[in-house]
């Protein structure tokens, strides 16, 4: 699940506004009150792309720089977990029928936590490649060399 404050109607309104007026990460982030790392995940999770901030980035070690392409979505495995439902909910359901219902949605949650893992991963990563710069920019002012 989710951690941190909710996100209001209002405010992911305000998201996609200032995604679409191409704003960088950090200027969404100023505006909305909330990390760069919460700002990119609810992007993702809701389908926004943000292309402002295109940069060299330093090798990583996790092999995309946000999501590796062909991986499904949150909302792809809420849509799964959902059909499951409303399946399991239909009368006269033989019991291959709900084991079969019960794994797939055994598996969509499982896939769940661990893509959510992922992401954090992602954003821990991000962090700590930013301070490695902070610390490289402080060093070189105090005329440190690296």
């Amino acid at each position: 699940m989710p951690k941190g404050k909710p996100w209001t109607k209002a405010e992911v309104e305000k998201l996609r506004n200032l995604v679409e007026e191409k704003q960088s990460w950090k200027v969404i982030a100023a505006e909305l009150h909330r990390s760069e790392g919460a700002i990119r995940q609810k992007c993702r999770r809701i389908g926004l792309e943000v292309v402002a901030d295109k940069k060299p980035q330093k090798p990583r070690t996790t092999t995309s720089t946000l999501l590796p392409s062909g991986i499904v979505t949150h909302e792809e495995v809420l849509q799964v977990l959902a059909g499951a439902m409303k399946k399991a909910a239909a009368p006269g359901l033989d019991k291959f029928e709900i084991m079969r219902l019960k794994v797939l949605v055994d598996a969509a949650k499982t896939y769940d936590s661990v893509l959510e893992k992922f992401e954090r991963w992602i954003e821990i990563e991000a962090r700590l490649l930013a301070m490695d710069e902070k610390i490289a920019e402080l060093e070189k002012a105090k005329g440190y060399a690296s």
